[in-house]
């Protein structure tokens, strides 16, 4: 069979298998095609907005209040209105970016429409680390602007059909509350001893009074603190289906016209074709999954491994390490663990990061530079372990509640539960 002839029969071929799968999995949406779908009307109703961004919304009252906590800040462009408990290194991002902002007299606006929240309406809650996680998604449409804070017309603006947004927060979880291994803490009336007279108080709220001296007991060990907030552009089901279908009609054909220029025998061509595409998709899967096995072995030999704890201290790291003077955010993606090496008192590990660095030069539009970064990381491989004797058992003033104490054998706050990340604790950039 010639070239010619083979790659016709193997178009053909792959047309058929693609329109029987396709039909299968790939659920066909018209609802793009109706005016109140199209940019330009989705776009009207974003503008018209008034009030916050998402009000009107029906979200759950902590997801908005979590979401709204950072879209004003960097809606008025003011750092005072940013949250009290922040993860010190996002504040650190999160206070620069609004300091590029304001030196380029600009607010950044993001207007949201067709909210749903993933999952429905609740946060995605897990222990790890002494913490306690929790995370909303937000799958919307969303229009960001670079406004002018004087007034006049927006100097960039970026449509996203399929926006999502994101936002992470912890809070610590005490000592003495660490017996369960169940998603949830707090989540009860818990009872507190009144500074003024003792008396057991039920804390339900950051603030109370005390029945029976009158004191006031403020406390806000039990707020969430933000750790992490993303806005980005996700596919949806059918177009990630619709690449997928397309890679392996692709790899089938190939496989197909193979098969068929160099087989003489037409069936026994495209059974060789489809078995060879077969196995090469086999392959991929199989890879696929060593590659996941390996990054959780990788992981078991951590001891008290958190991805969460890992990226914020290469966050801490790029962001000292960025003194670009249009550097507006500079944030870590996926990390992949390639190596782990344990001694006696370290453990060293060797990353491959993926980085994010978003620039707002003087007059021009913001751009986004991605890249990946194989760095070695180290830290003491029992850092919860307490030594013999040093400046650990001196007083030190509790950052969670302000009170000046002497750490216990877990190294927590005895008047909070705050638990104190040791110097051992911290992985340390050793060479990148």
């Amino acid at each position: 069979m010639s070239l010619w002839e083979a790659a016709i029969m193997a178009a053909a071929y792959t047309v058929v298998f693609l329109c029987f799968i396709g039909e299968k999995i790939i659920k066909v949406d018209c609802s793009g095609l109706l005016k109140q779908n199209w940019k330009s009307t989705k776009c009207k109703k974003m503008l018209a907005q008034r009030g916050a961004t998402l009000q009107g919304t029906k979200l759950h009252g902590e997801i908005r209040k979590a979401f709204e906590q950072v879209l004003l800040p960097l809606g008025n462009a003011e750092k005072e209105l940013l949250p009290a408990r922040m993860d010190r290194n996002f504040r650190s991002r999160m206070e620069r970016q609004i300091g590029l902002l304001e030196q380029r007299k600009l607010c950044r606006e993001i207007r949201l429409t067709d909210v749903v929240p993933l999952p429905k309406n609740t946060f995605r809650r897990w222990n790890d680390d002494g913490r306690e996680w929790r995370e909303s998604v937000l799958q919307c449409s969303a229009l960001e602007r670079l406004l002018p804070k004087e007034g006049g017309r927006p100097v960039y603006a970026v449509y996203r059909k399929n926006a999502y947004l994101r936002v992470l927060q912890s809070r610590h979880i005490r000592q003495s509350d660490r017996t369960g291994h169940g998603k949830r803490c707090y989540d009860d009336k818990v009872m507190v001893p009144c500074p003024s007279c003792g008396a057991e108080v039920k804390l339900e709220s950051q603030q109370v009074s005390c029945p029976y001296c009158g004191g006031v007991i403020e406390s806000d060990f039990y707020d969430w603190q933000t750790e992490a907030f993303e806005v980005y552009e996700g596919m949806g089901t059918n177009q990630r289906r619709m690449l997928q279908l397309l890679a392996w009609g692709a790899l089938e054909y190939v496989c197909l016209l193979l098969s068929l220029w160099l087989i003489q025998n037409t069936q026994i061509s495209l059974a060789a074709g489809v078995g060879v595409a077969l196995l090469i998709l086999g392959a991929v899967v199989v890879v696929t999954a060593l590659v996941s096995e390996k990054q959780e072995k990788l992981a078991g030999q951590i001891v008290r491994y958190s991805e969460n704890y890992l990226r914020s201290c290469i966050n801490e790291a790029l962001y000292q390490g960025g003194n670009h003077p249009d550097l507006m955010d500079c944030s870590v993606g996926a990390i992949r663990l390639k190596k782990v090496v344990n001694t006696e008192e370290t453990t060293r590990i060797t990353v491959q990061v993926y980085i994010s660095e978003t620039y707002l030069p003087q007059g021009r539009s913001p751009y986004t530079r991605k890249y990946n970064r194989t760095l070695e990381l180290q830290r003491a491989r029992y850092s919860q372990r307490r030594k013999g004797d040093g400046k650990f058992f001196t007083e030190r003033e509790c950052p969670s509640c302000g009170a000046n104490f002497v750490p216990d054998e877990n190294h927590c706050c005895s008047f909070c539960g705050y638990h104190l990340q040791v110097d051992g604790a911290k992985w340390v950039v050793q060479t990148s």
